[in-house]
């Protein structure tokens, strides 16, 4: 089981991770034992900004079905690492600055696409204009990246921080994918995805902030 997920997968990743891109990297490394994790973290990458550049064109549900892909591939580099023992600090510092850009990806072609379909639509009393999707986004790019900015630094800095679980990489890919994928039964699906974004991260993360405790350590004062 330790070959198919970490400890810090949680969820929805972790499901994917054991139900779905397990079985992958089984026959990958079965069939092409001489495949490097380097090369699927890459292809990842080039799927999950291949589905942003899909969003952006109009073709949501297209974006949506490489954002999969993506997602599966995201989980099958790190297991053929760790089934053929090539495991390296390297390789997962270029996985999570790869995932970055392909959250980035995806949430501007996104926006192209809300900016295509979405302005003037009316939500629960709000009118989306072109100003307020923007301001969407912006959210939506800085509650994502301070999801795993914020974990990240307040190990370094040994706190006792709770990760925002529910608004891992896993969950917010995965409602990326649904809304994608829906958009052909109503065109503004991904503007849901949008405000679920701009939304959800940003207030996981200052819960999180909020329950934040005193350092381990006291070697750090400000």
């Amino acid at each position: 089981m330790s070959w198919k997920t970490k400890s810090t997968d949680r969820f929805l990743l972790r499901f994917i991770k054991i139900y779905v891109s397990a079985p992958v990297s089984a026959v990958l490394v079965h069939t092409m034992p001489e495949m490097r994790p380097i090369v699927l973290t890459f292809l990842a990458a080039c799927i999950g900004i291949s589905g942003g550049i899909a969003f952006g064109l109009g073709l949501a549900w297209i974006g949506g079905l490489l954002a999969a892909v993506a997602q599966i591939l995201d989980g099958v580099d790190g297991q053929v690492a760790r089934l053929t023992d090539t495991v390296s600090s390297k390789g997962a510092f270029l996985d999570s600055v790869l995932d970055r850009y392909m959250d980035f990806s995806l949430l501007f072609g996104i926006l192209f696409h809300c900016l295509r379909y979405s302005v003037g639509v009316g939500l629960g009393g709000v009118i989306f204009s072109p100003v307020w999707l923007i301001v969407l986004t912006g959210l939506a790019v800085a509650g994502c990246s301070q999801v795993s900015y914020a974990t990240a630094r307040a190990e370094s800095l040994e706190l006792d921080y709770r990760r925002p679980e529910y608004a891992g990489k896993g969950s917010r890919t995965t409602v990326i994918i649904i809304c994608g994928v829906l958009t052909p039964f109503w065109i503004h699906f991904p503007l849901l995805a949008l405000v679920y974004l701009a939304v959800h991260p940003n207030v996981a993360v200052l819960v999180s902030l909020f329950r934040l405790k005193r350092p381990v350590s006291s070697r750090y004062r400000y």
